[in-house]
């Protein structure tokens, strides 16, 4: 590139940033393109603008070479419009998702997080904030034990444990043979292990068919319950100790498929505990 092309590079970029992303209307534009083309009069209805507002903000997207408009008189994204509006509507998701639980981020150590996994982090846009109160102490507790007692299958990531997890796992993989698929720590393993009433308890759940359990050597910073319908997730607090008070639940697919990477990760960098 040319010293005259590198000095343009930064105004080029700016002026397309500006473009799609520093107008509500031309975003929500590209946005209503986004699943297919669409002629003046739907995407002026849908907006809520005149006609002239519409085909002036048009007219700036096409400059730029993000819309076109078809034969027909019907608008449509170029390819990359099509590229932009991936990357636009993540970091609308990202933002709101941040900003809806701003508190949330900034008091939990979110370490835990995979950097690929930080990046689709809009995926949970839809999620909400649970939260212990004066009236409720226990709800985050009594919640989670809820979704668990009703869950079809489990996929849990655990740096803590609970006796009342224990008992409610044992009850999932013998007697309703529900899958359950479960990392822990290995400080949490041996947690496990001393709540069974003998080794021989141990080994007996270690054996079920429903059951796969895996260890890590490493500190965990989150936790994870992930059924077939449910997305739990806590963190530690910035001070190292796990809160129990508060977590993020869902039961939107695309807070689901994240818990799904999540929990994926993990296991890959684990081991499988047998006898």
């Amino acid at each position: 590139m040319t010293k005259a092309g590198e000095k343009k590079k930064p105004e080029i970029i700016h002026n397309t940033l500006h473009l799609a992303a520093c107008s509500d209307l031309r975003t929500r534009i590209l946005i209503a393109l986004k699943n297919g083309k669409k002629p003046l009069r739907e995407l002026r209805d849908s907006l809520g603008v005149s006609s002239t507002t519409a085909i002036h903000a048009l007219r700036e997207l096409e400059k730029d070479n993000l819309l076109f408009q078809a034969e027909n008189r019907g608008y449509a994204l170029t390819n990359i419009g099509e590229v932009m509006v991936l990357k636009l509507v993540g970091i609308i998701d990202v933002i709101e998702v941040l900003k809806k639980h701003e508190d949330f981020w900034l008091e939990h150590d979110l370490s835990g997080i995979a950097p690929h996994l930080l990046d689709k982090i809009g995926a949970l846009s839809n999620s909400s904030r649970l939260s212990n109160t004066t009236a409720d102490i226990f709800k985050s507790h009594t919640t989670l034990l809820q979704i668990l007692e009703t869950a079809n299958e489990v996929k849990g990531i655990y740096p803590v444990f609970h006796l009342d997890y224990l008992k409610i796992f044992e009850e999932l993989v013998k007697r309703r043979r529900i899958d359950v698929e479960l990392i822990v720590t290995n400080e949490v393993l041996e947690n496990i292990v001393g709540l069974m009433e003998t080794e021989e308890d141990f080994k007996s759940f270690l054996q079920e068919p429903n059951l796969s359990l895996f260890a890590m050597d490493e500190d965990i910073k989150l936790a994870l319950t992930l059924t077939d319908s449910i997305f739990y997730l806590g963190f530690f607090a910035e001070n190292g100790v796990y809160d129990r008070n508060s977590a993020l639940i869902g039961d939107d697919e695309k807070a689901l498929s994240w818990g799904r990477e999540l929990h994926e990760h993990y296991r890959k960098r684990s081991t499988v505990v047998d006898l």
